[in-house]
């Protein structure tokens, strides 16, 4: 029965975008954004080596032949996803290194990674794909890309803090950058919200972080 009311509001709502008006590169990136839907539902339900082709054919309500013109398999699909999260940490990590004070810069970033993770509710889908780039080498070249540009980002903003002396951290940069994003990805993973409150996760993360970076004036700091 849900299936079919599922097929059902796919039809309708086929309808209703195919009666707007929009140019074929429109039509075509909500075709994409409807197979990644459907892909995220299934590697959700039956994890990544579980779900087929055909079953996320199924699920966004296409043939294989359409779906195929857009991924060749479901590699390609993960890369679209960490592509699509790209360009959502572009604004994040803009208003981030926006943040004179860099603690509160990166309490914002850690914090809105966390809260979208949860709201979301694709801690699911993360560790799935984590698993996955465990024992997929395509898979696993896709996420660490990923992770280095963040990394570089972050290891860029907390050098300019410290060489201007706003910042003394314990250990060398190179090593304090993957610590606090493993820490954060660890968090948002495990769906930490549901036991802590956000308001106690945030107060903890300041305080990790100004224990690793020892900000100037906390008595810590150079």
């Amino acid at each position: 029965m849900e299936t079919l009311f599922g097929n059902l509001q796919r039809l309708i709502d086929d309808e209703a975008a195919a009666m707007a008006p929009c140019t074929r590169a429109e039509r075509r990136e909500r075709q994409a954004e409807r197979i990644l839907a459907a892909a995220k539902t299934c590697f959700v339900r039956s994890g990544f080596q579980g779900a087929s082709m055909q079953e996320i054919c199924a699920e966004a309500g296409m043939s294989p032949g359409a779906l195929y013109r857009y991924f060749s398999s479901k590699e390609a699909i993960i890369a679209a996803i960490c592509e699509a999260d790209r360009r959502e940490d572009a604004a994040l990590f803009k208003a981030v290194t926006a943040q004179p004070d860099v603690i509160e810069g990166l309490v914002l970033g850690a914090m809105t990674h966390i809260r979208t993770v949860y709201e979301a509710k694709a801690a699911p889908l993360f560790a799935q794909i984590c698993a996955e780039s465990a024992r997929n080498g395509t898979v696993e070249a896709t996420c660490r890309h990923h992770m280095l540009e963040v990394e570089a980002v972050f290891r860029g903003y907390l050098e300019s803090a410290r060489q201007r002396g706003d910042i003394d951290p314990v250990v060398e940069l190179d090593f304090v950058v993957p610590a606090l994003m493993s820490i954060v990805h660890g968090m948002a993973l495990n769906d930490l919200p549901e036991r802590v409150p956000f308001g106690e996760l945030e107060t903890l993360i300041r305080a990790a972080l100004a224990g690793m970076l020892r900000p100037a004036g906390d008595g810590r700091g150079p």
